[in-house]
């Protein structure tokens, strides 16, 4: 059994905000964590007025599913757990009256979950954002492996279309080989195993919600 963890909509919990609970102070410093060649060391973020703090923080301008931002516990946590190649950075955290707080963001790195996905079993479909789950209704597409899937996704680019995974299958290589793994960009869930579900339900950690997936 597997669950995507995303970041909580619950405004008793996260607070009244509608484009994150923080914002970026350095946008593009924070746009080298998707270069692979360099290696960036802090990012700081500020939050807004009306956000509260939680474990997990969203920041719309961070990217949507290959980096979070996350508590001291919650990364404690991670770290006992199985995660797809990936690095942790340091976060500054900047309440409204000043006061720095030290978070890490959790970012996904190389392109694994290509690897991972068994390419002719699962299911994709063609449609016009990652943002929104997909309804069920968008046309299917066929990918074989790939290079067939940067063919057709430059194609599909330029009418202003992407490929989203709807069923995913994994490669027997990789089944329960990680208990933390993204398919983006798939996709913007982040999954989870069980084992990790509960330990994060056991220790009550904010500003997340879990869905069970099939």
């Amino acid at each position: 059994m597997k669950y995507i963890i995303k970041h909580s909509c619950n405004t008793k919990e996260v607070g009244y905000v509608s484009w994150g609970q923080a914002e970026l102070t350095d946008p593009y410093n924070a746009n080298e964590l998707l270069d692979e060649d360099k290696t960036v060391k802090t990012i700081s973020v500020r939050m807004h007025k009306r956000a509260k703090l939680t474990d997990m923080l969203s920041c719309f301008r961070l990217g949507i599913s290959n980096n979070f931002i996350i508590s001291k516990q919650l990364r404690t946590i991670l770290e006992d757990f199985k995660i797809q190649p990936h690095l942790f950075v340091d976060c500054n955290v900047e309440k409204p009256n000043g006061d720095i707080l030290k978070y890490s963001v959790l970012h996904f790195q190389g392109n694994q979950f290509f690897e991972m996905v068994d390419f002719k079993k699962s299911i994709f479909r063609i449609t016009y954002t990652i943002s929104f789950p997909l309804k069920g209704n968008e046309p299917i597409i066929e990918i074989n492996n790939y290079s067939d899937f940067m063919q057709k996704e430059k194609e599909l680019d330029s009418q202003g279309l992407i490929i989203r995974l709807d069923k995913y299958v994994i490669n027997e290589e990789y089944k329960d080989k990680y208990d933390v793994y993204t398919f983006f960009p798939f996709d913007s869930g982040v999954f989870i195993s069980k084992e990790l579900r509960d330990v994060i339900v056991d220790n009550n950690l904010t500003g997340l919600k879990i869905i069970e997936v099939d």
